[in-house]
């Protein structure tokens, strides 16, 4: 989870612009019409919302029967202000949760890093049991420990992860992998080159805890955009990147 209102904030201006959220909701988008088609009346739970950028992303397509929660009051609060339909929901005591509902697809993006594995299996099950037959489940997870850096720290990760991992996790459920990415392949020496760099500081202790910030950032325009579309250009080339430092997972209930 994010340490303060500071980094919520960023994130909330940075959902609509930064090349990263661009390409995950695009990525999000894709897999929807993959498996419903143009069907916007299909029910999707954000679980672990954040600022809610990605439910506003979805609205605009058409996706109206649409609700998220996050662990976080500063999260909510945002997302109120983008007038969304998101409760203050604790993702490990989910249980007694939407009762009497069930969802057709269930997003999960960059939240179980925070969780020890017993903890993210409790999870997984828990979203399951909310998850209609053949529904969904999509993620989005920060990959390979090769890449921990301050942005780690800043968000309260404590793991990273590998397709390996999630096939351990769904062993104890009725969910399977139906496709999986690793990506930016193509920005994996950049992020790589900055986050090693990272690691040098932390370990000399050249960097102070209360200097640490999240990567969140919306670089200058022409930045932006080439960064975006080198990721895009690797998507058309590759199905599923081999390396990268997210993992994208699709999940379906059998």
């Amino acid at each position: 989870m994010l340490s303060s209102r500071e980094e919520y904030q960023i994130m909330y201006n940075s959902e609509e612009k930064l090349w990263w959220y661009k390409i995950l909701h695009e990525k999000i988008l894709n897999e929807i019409v993959i498996k419903f088609g143009q069907n916007r009346n299909v029910k999707i739970l954000d679980a672990g919302c954040g600022t809610g950028g990605l439910m506003s992303f979805l609205m605009k397509q058409g996706y109206n029967n649409i609700e998220g929660f996050d662990f976080s009051e500063d999260a909510v609060s945002f997302c109120k202000e983008r007038k969304l339909k998101v409760q203050q929901i604790d993702l490990t005591s989910f249980d007694s949760e939407f009762v009497d509902s069930s969802f057709d697809i269930i997003i999960n993006n960059d939240v179980l890093y925070q969780f020890e594995d017993e903890i993210i299996i409790k999870a997984i099950k828990n979203l399951e049991k909310k998850l209609k037959p053949s529904g969904i489940m999509i993620s989005n997870n920060n990959a390979f420990d090769i890449f921990y850096g301050t942005h780690d720290i800043a968000v309260g990760g404590l793991q990273r992860f590998t397709k390996a991992d999630f096939e351990k996790y769904l062993k104890q459920t009725e969910l399977k992998i139906n496709s999986y990415s690793y990506w930016s392949l193509f920005l994996s020496p950049l992020i790589l080159s900055v986050r090693l760099l990272q690691q040098l500081q932390l370990k000399f202790n050249m960097i102070r805890e209360n200097e640490i910030r999240s990567d969140v950032s919306v670089p200058g325009n022409f930045v932006n955009k080439t960064l975006y579309s080198i990721v895009k250009l690797e998507e058309r080339i590759f199905r599923n990147g081999g390396f990268g430092s997210s993992l994208f997972l699709v999940m379906i209930k059998k």
